[in-house]
């Protein structure tokens, strides 16, 4: 089951973030979105270990 999140971001923000998708070859926002949230996942985890 998703979980559907819209997100509004600042400009600058945005720009950012389109420029890191295509540096890193990702398709769209939400795949991007997501590799960012499962990478600050694993991070947490670790920090709790």
């Amino acid at each position: 089951m998703r979980c559907v999140v819209s997100l509004s971001l600042p400009k600058e923000m945005c720009q950012e973030v389109e420029k890191q998708m295509k540096k890193l070859k990702f398709e769209n926002k939400s795949e991007f979105i997501r590799y960012l949230l499962r990478y600050w996942l694993e991070q947490q985890r670790k920090e709790k270990k």
